[in-house]
């Protein structure tokens, strides 16, 4: 990924890049190949991501692997239950505002444990963990007004949807946080998008899809 190849891309050309990338994994058609050449040559020439993912820990859930991107090509800041924080913000900033990247993805997965986690409102008795699982306790609460007495921590559809919910409060905190990043999306040079990858089947569907 050179800084011509990077500039040609606009935002939505990144965004589909990406969707053909997770068909290919879908498919078990990955180009992922030559790592340590294109380790190199990043190493010699510089790096010029085309975006920037934040996602779970989750070892099943991998952003290079699920859009078969290789080394150079996009960014990834990973942390349990894809919380943001101003590290996160600052790595975003420095993603979009000085490298160059044109698209952020916030993307949760399904069956994600730090979202059970907090949905069951647990606590670890180590008090860094425990603050992050209080910073996913928003989108639960919004689930739990929305499902009623239907709501039940034990539904793995309810977990999904919590974990649905925590990228778009994720997205929130994001342009709230940094008018930086908003004004970027406000002008349309950049475009910030969540999405959700099912760990059953690979598939990521991002939120402007039906």
């Amino acid at each position: 990924m050179t800084k011509q190849v990077q500039a040609s891309y606009t935002p939505a050309q990144v965004l589909t890049r990406l969707k053909t990338g997770n068909a290919r994994f879908l498919a078990d058609k990955g180009h992922l190949t030559n790592h340590l050449n294109k380790a190199l040559y990043t190493a010699k020439k510089g790096q010029h991501p085309l975006a920037i993912i934040l996602n779970c820990v989750d070892s099943r859930s991998i952003a290079n692997y699920v859009f078969d991107e290789s080394v150079g090509s996009i960014f990834v800041a990973r942390v349990a239950g894809n919380v943001a924080d101003p590290n996160i913000l600052g790595s975003m900033e420095f993603a979009a505002i000085h490298a160059g990247a044109k698209v952020i993805v916030v993307m949760g997965h399904t069956h994600c444990g730090a979202i059970s986690a907090a949905c069951h409102g647990q606590t670890t008795g180590t008090p860094a963990l425990d603050q992050l699982l209080k910073q996913i306790q928003p989108a639960v609460k919004i689930v739990r007004q929305q499902e009623g007495r239907t709501f039940s921590c034990n539904d793995a559809n309810t977990i999904n949807r919590i974990a649905k919910q925590n990228v778009l409060d994720q997205i929130q905190y994001i342009l709230i946080h940094s008018p930086d990043i908003a004004r970027l999306v406000h002008d349309k040079k950049i475009i910030i998008i969540g999405a959700m990858h099912d760990i059953k089947t690979g598939k990521v569907r991002f939120f402007d899809e039906k």
